[in-house]
């Protein structure tokens, strides 16, 4: 049962444009779908759609404030898991990986 939730963790995180709205997240402030489409260079839907899954698997917070939601990415436990991926792409990355040479 565990390596189906390890699954699912991993398959949100495959997703180009949710590691994307991620990062852009963790850059600082809470954003709108707007917001996000506009830097992200992305369509409203696909942004929506993708804070979905993000929002299902608590990559994500999201707020009402009036008419608009707003999202955060997840202090507690997403973004120090950026701050280890970020050591880690800075200490072994840099010139990318060798497995795929």
């Amino acid at each position: 049962m565990k390596y189906a939730v390890f699954d699912d963790f991993f398959t949100v995180l495959g997703n180009k444009q949710r590691v994307r709205i991620l990062q852009y997240l963790n850059s600082g402030g809470d954003k709108t779908v707007g917001d996000i489409s506009e830097r992200l260079e992305l369509e409203q839907s696909a942004v929506s759609h993708n804070l979905k899954r993000l929002l299902d698997c608590h990559f994500v917070e999201v707020e009402k404030r009036g008419k608009e939601r707003v999202y955060s990415i997840n202090t507690d436990t997403v973004r120090p898991l950026f701050e280890l991926i970020d050591k880690h792409v800075c200490k072994y990355c840099r010139e990318g990986c060798k497995h795929w040479e």
